[in-house]
């Protein structure tokens, strides 16, 4: 991570992640990911979307 480039963080216990999706409901959202940065800025705050989008999809 440095000053003027673009990062992306996501801060987790590998031993607490559940993924919650199932094959009837494919997108329910992952507990157990407390903190993602996107470009420095907070997307995920203690496991509660912020809607802040600061990156782009990768085509």
């Amino acid at each position: 991570i440095k000053p003027g480039y673009f990062a992306d963080v996501v801060l987790f216990d590998p031993n607490s992640v559940i993924d919650n999706s199932t094959y009837d409901d494919p997108t329910q959202y992952p507990t157990g990911i407390p903190f993602v940065i996107v470009n420095g800025n907070i997307a995920v705050d203690n496991e509660v979307c912020t809607g802040k989008f600061s990156g782009r999809a990768i085509p």
